[in-house]
């Protein structure tokens, strides 16, 4: 049966779209905020982007032990509620007039949190809910929603932004988590199973109809170390794990500094900027509609390893954007176009790689596990690229950063990754 008729998909679905528009509107405005309402300089504009990461990445593998203990749907209810109340923050702070700096670090840092805890759940939720024959397609489906927020978010950000004021923007964001929450209460199915451990003893799951297990809270250091074992046993959980890590790290440079050295060095205003960001979305929602087509000519392997290649080479849209701002704009719109096209097919081929070769009980760890790798690593590379750029120049800074995303591919090239020709089988029991 498609998804399509699958009621329980499609509350999750819409839902996720909704709350990922939203998230577009936090994501532009949080930074975009900090430099038109604070001024504030590149060091500053990496340490906000550090504390949306590093808090994730030092609780992520003990979130990762609690999605496999606990059942995913409810996590993921608490994490769009909590969000929501956090993001409500801002524009009550500004209309109170007590609206200041430190408070959107204290918000990007709790976002990301349980930004993360979402996030880990639901790719541990999505198998059981569809089935792991339907993964695929509902991984693509989830990043139509993806792309479909690139497109509508950015754009609606710069709108919103000169109409409404950030502080108001960020409030709908908030709404949108709040719509994400209900539309999970509303899926009719539900999780009857809890994974318990017991020393020395592999992860367990209870049969579907029958009663949950009791939730040890002992072993913790053996479940964490589980979701590194995994990885390491698994040659091409490997790969992806390095590649995702030090992508992570050398891409940073260019999330943290692309609004500072789009709004101050290329000149463009915050509404040409959300419409080169929108582009994105284009290219996501093309990366979606080629990924089964695209697996189907080349394979899984050749596909992960030229989609990484393509998005690390697009960088050099950066470099080349400078002078008069249609040229720039243009630039941008490669680079979006190009990037996000490449990016999301890659993207999607990732999520249900692990998906596919992950037992059930052990999908939070695994996933948290390379999350906090790529996330930590992001969290450095964000230091970093403040320290260089200010040292060096933003533009110099996104010249070793673009060569560093394309030496990431060595990763997948060095590894049977590349040899996978299809997804079917690929399933570890851990």
């Amino acid at each position: 049966m498609s998804l399509w008729r699958n009621r329980d998909f499609m509350e999750l679905w819409v839902g996720q779209t909704v709350s990922e528009i939203g998230s577009r509107i936090t994501r532009e405005g949080l930074p975009m905020g900090a430099v038109l309402l604070m001024g504030i300089s590149p060091l500053t504009m990496s340490g906000l982007s550090l504390v949306t990461q590093l808090p994730a990445s030092l609780a992520g593998l003990f979130i990762g032990v609690f999605v496999d203990r606990l059942a995913r749907r409810p996590l993921m209810v608490a994490a769009d509620v909590l969000r929501a109340l956090l993001l409500l923050a801002v524009p009550a702070a500004a209309l109170a007039g007590v609206l200041h700096l430190w408070m959107f670090f204290v918000i990007a840092g709790c976002t990301g949190i349980l930004s993360l805890v979402f996030d880990v759940s639901y790719q541990a939720y999505l198998p059981w809910l569809v089935g792991r024959e339907r993964l695929i397609e509902g991984n693509a489906k989830l990043g139509v929603t993806s792309a479909a927020a690139e497109v509508v978010g950015p754009g609606l950000t710069g709108i919103l932004v000169q109409l409404l004021t950030i502080p108001l923007a960020i409030g709908l964001d908030a709404l949108s988590y709040l719509f994400s929450a209900g539309s999970l209460l509303a899926i009719g199915r539900r999780e009857h199973r809890r994974h318990s451990r017991r020393s020395g003893q592999a992860a367990h799951r209870s049969e579907p109809s029958g009663e949950p297990v009791a939730v040890s809270l002992s072993n913790w250091r053996t479940e964490l170390a589980d979701g590194l074992r995994a990885i390491r046993r698994d040659p091409v959980l490997r790969a992806l794990a390095g590649a995702a890590g030090s992508f992570g790290l050398m891409s940073s440079a260019l999330f943290v500094l692309d609004t500072l050295y789009a709004l101050r060095t290329l000149g463009l205003t915050p509404f040409w900027f959300g419409v080169t960001v929108t582009m994105g979305g284009v290219g996501s929602l093309a990366g979606a509609a080629l990924v089964r087509p695209v697996v189907r000519r080349f394979g899984v392997g050749p596909t992960l390893l030229l989609t990484m290649l393509v998005q690390g080479a697009s960088g050099v849209f950066w470099i080349l954007a400078g002078g008069p701002v249609w040229r720039s704009v243009l630039c941008l719109f490669g680079w979006q176009l190009v990037g996000d096209t490449a990016g999301m097919i890659y993207e999607i081929l990732d999520t249900t790689l692990r998906q596919t070769r992950t037992a059930d009980a052990m999908l939070g760890r695994v996933n948290a596990t390379i999350r906090v790798l790529t996330v930590g690593l992001t969290a450095l590379g964000s230091l970093l690229a403040g320290v260089v750029g200010q040292a060096i120049g933003i533009r110099h800074t996104l010249i070793w950063a673009t060569a560093g995303m394309v030496l990431s591919t060595l990763w997948l090239v060095g590894a049977p990754t590349r040899r996978l020709r299809e997804l079917g089988g690929a399933r570890g029991e851990v």
